[in-house]
């Protein structure tokens, strides 16, 4: 008995195809499920058996606002990733993910914000205000996030960090760490 794609499902397949050739770097055996989006590709490095779900977003501005920022954006994806459906990530500098991580659904890694946080900046509307980063995310190899998890500016995860499911993550978490809550907090270190 054959099993057959549907023609939706093969028509994303065939955008990937096409869409992956304008990357950086994208390894062997990658894939982007339907309804994914790339925003200047040439920005984003994908190592190899990288798996994303559907309606992923990987954007990377050099500009905003018709305005081009100081440096290049660079997302650096390692081996063997996997991305749940809806994840978005939104870089203006640089982040970096290690090899062997799973983020769950919905997970939201951003190394940017809408303005510096500063009282004259309210009387502008915040997606008119200039993008602004605190520095670069860098995430460690086989981190693991739940469900919803928010990962913002200026942040390091190490290697083998769990983070629960909802958690906001603002500070730096140590290797092979549990993290929850908003903010996250260490709630346990796996010896």
């Amino acid at each position: 008995m054959y099993t057959f794609a549907s023609p939706t499902k093969l028509i994303w397949k065939i955008k990937w195809k096409i869409k992956k050739k304008e990357l950086k770097k994208c390894g062997a055996k990658g894939y982007m499920g339907e309804g994914f989006k790339l925003i200047s590709p040439q920005y984003i490095s994908i190592g190899e058996q990288f798996h994303a779900g559907r309606d992923c977003q990987l954007c990377a501005f050099d500009s905003y606002q018709g305005k081009k920022h100081e440096n290049s954006p660079e997302i650096i994806i390692g081996n063997q990733v996997t991305i749940t459906d809806r994840c978005y990530i939104s870089c203006i500098n640089k982040i970096e993910i290690g090899n062997g991580c799973l983020f769950g659904i919905n997970t939201f890694i951003t190394d940017n914000y809408h303005g510096k946080g500063l009282l004259e900046e309210l009387k502008i509307p915040p997606n008119q205000r200039k993008l602004f980063s605190k520095g670069p995310v860098i995430i460690g190899s086989n981190v693991w996030t739940g469900r919803n998890v928010c990962i913002m500016p200026g942040v390091k995860i190490g290697d083998g960090a769990v983070i629960g499911a909802n958690a906001v993550v603002t500070h730096d978490i140590p290797a092979n760490s549990v993290a929850a809550g908003v903010p996250a907090r260490i709630i346990k270190q796996i010896e």
